[in-house]
């Protein structure tokens, strides 16, 4: 099944919908990061509620970038997402034998307490960005808070990923709800009910199937109208040349320590985990341009 994600409006336009099958986009993070089971549930939810947050922007040059700075050992994570569904995605630190194996499980305890920031770049001087303290740590309630306290609308979040006893990605599976100003209270008491019975994201897309089923069920199949559906997956758009801007915006003196103690200069890109190499001349010419 092809990763994708949906919009949607429902309900007479009372309410707007985003859900997402996300299993191969994921799998494909925790390949490329060889993530532990924490950190692949972790990473997959915010992907995948980065996806659905760039979408809800009007303007189609739009990059999000979900970031979680958390206190606990994992220290947290950055996710990106542009209009081409194009996604990527990082751990801090995926080092599973400092979470504590003894201590308490799950996303939230081991991003401890911290904060979300959201930051939507269109290219200007200026991105904007929204930050609120973490609620739960588990991401979907915290991007809940987020809409009502940064946006003031109302939404349900929820994000799931399931892993199988080899650490594959059986199913991962978003959704967010929003209700448009002026929705009858009705509306939000069907909703509600239909959630309760939801059980869990990656239920609800196993049981129906797909991202319009998922929505259907959840808005009694009421008015439902697709109105986009676009392909997502996960690929770095990293280059020797970003790496060695990169590398130079450190600032002249500090390069210049590093060509004076390193023959090969070293760096990784954190999206993709490819290595790129520069010499000692490279990086003395790149200075001098």
């Amino acid at each position: 099944m092809t990763d994708y994600l949906i919009r949607a409006l429902a309900y007479n336009n009372q309410v707007r919908a985003f859900a997402i099958n996300g299993t191969d986009l994921v799998n494909k993070a925790v390949s490329i990061h060889g993530l532990n089971p924490v950190a692949a549930i972790a990473l997959g939810r915010g992907l995948m509620g980065t996806a659905m947050l760039n979408y809800m922007q009007k303007d189609k040059n739009v990059v999000t970038t979900l970031q979680i700075v958390g206190e606990g050992p994992m220290k947290g994570l950055v996710c990106i997402a542009d209009r081409f569904g194009t996604l990527k995605g990082y751990i801090k630190n995926n080092d599973y034998e400092s979470y504590g194996l003894d201590g308490p499980f799950g996303v939230g305890a081991c991003l401890g307490k911290g904060v979300l920031n959201i930051i939507h770049d269109l290219g200007l001087k200026s991105p904007y960005t929204g930050m609120v303290p973490l609620q739960s740590g588990e991401i979907g309630d915290d991007l809940a808070y987020y809409f009502t306290t940064s946006e003031q609308t109302p939404s349900l979040v929820a994000l799931g990923v399931k892993l199988l006893p080899n650490q594959q990605v059986s199913l991962a599976a978003g959704i967010i709800i929003q209700l448009l100003p002026g929705a009858d209270e009705k509306i939000i008491t069907s909703i509600e009910q239909q959630v309760i019975n939801m059980k869990s994201a990656t239920e609800l897309l196993k049981k129906t199937n797909s991202p319009e089923g998922m929505i259907r069920a959840l808005m009694n199949n009421t008015d439902v109208v697709i109105t986009e559906r676009v392909e997502i997956g996960y690929k770095c758009n990293c280059s020797e040349e970003k790496m060695l801007q990169g590398i130079l915006s450190i600032g002249k003196k500090a390069v210049t320590e590093m060509i004076n103690e390193q023959e090969v200069i070293e760096t990784r890109c954190h999206f993709c985990q490819q290595n790129y190499h520069f010499s000692r001349e490279k990086l003395k010419k790149s200075l001098k341009e």
